[in-house]
């Protein structure tokens, strides 16, 4: 299956997007050893690009390479715990920087992420209501001051992704999703510090169990 190339998106970027929703869909399973040669015959691309579209996958952690081997990364019950800790205590800190920054402005811009993912709902695609939800959460990360806290909670709900992409398959865990991403807005909106830690705090709990179906 050759990558249909998207003019003047590098060829590389073009296949880190398509080998990272084959990793967030399953269809490249966790622990599952990445041979470069195999995805270059597959996706007809040349070895500089593919090269760097895996160690932009691996930067982000959901590759890693052990001597000679790379393979999906694989996260157990007890990393999973530890990285919703870590996530919680990061977005709780987040909204709570940003409730004044936003201009007010900007607050269509949000609701129609909002509003797309509605629709990618109605429309049952997994991947599109993974996106959607991405970004919203990336559209409320941009306004904080703090780039290394960003980093950080970048890095960890990359290493997230995986569990993140299960529960959207469930069509009641998106519905869900979509009126706590609904509650957290309303607060943000209203400029309510606390009611929007509570909310993102909420919201986190409910995503953590979700996931522990899965594991």
């Amino acid at each position: 299956m050759k990558l249909a190339l998207t003019f003047p998106e590098p060829l590389y970027q073009q296949a880190y997007k398509e080998l990272k929703r084959l990793i967030v869909t399953g269809k490249l399973q966790p622990g599952e050893k990445v041979i470069m040669s195999k995805l270059a015959e597959q996706y007809e691309i040349s070895r500089t690009p593919l090269r760097e579209a895996l160690r932009q996958l691996q930067s982000e952690g959901l590759i890693i390479q052990d001597h000679t081997t790379m393979k999906i990364v694989e996260i157990n019950k007890h990393d999973f715990l530890d990285l919703y800790q870590t996530r919680i205590v990061l977005e709780k800190e987040v909204i709570k920087s940003i409730v004044g920054l936003i201009p007010e402005e900007d607050f269509p811009k949000i609701e129609s992420i909002l509003l797309e993912s509605e629709k990618a709902i109605q429309e049952e695609d997994p991947y599109k209501i993974l996106e959607a939800n991405t970004q919203f959460h990336e559209c409320l990360m941009n306004y904080c001051p703090n780039v290394r806290m960003i980093q950080l909670l970048n890095y960890v709900r990359s290493l997230l992704l995986i569990y993140r992409a299960n529960i959207n398959k469930k069509a009641k865990n998106n519905m869900d999703i979509y009126h706590e991403h609904r509650s957290i807005f309303e607060a943000v909106k209203t400029r309510d510090v606390e009611k929007s830690i509570q909310c993102i705090e909420t919201h986190m709990l409910n995503d953590q169990k979700r996931g522990l179906e899965d594991l």
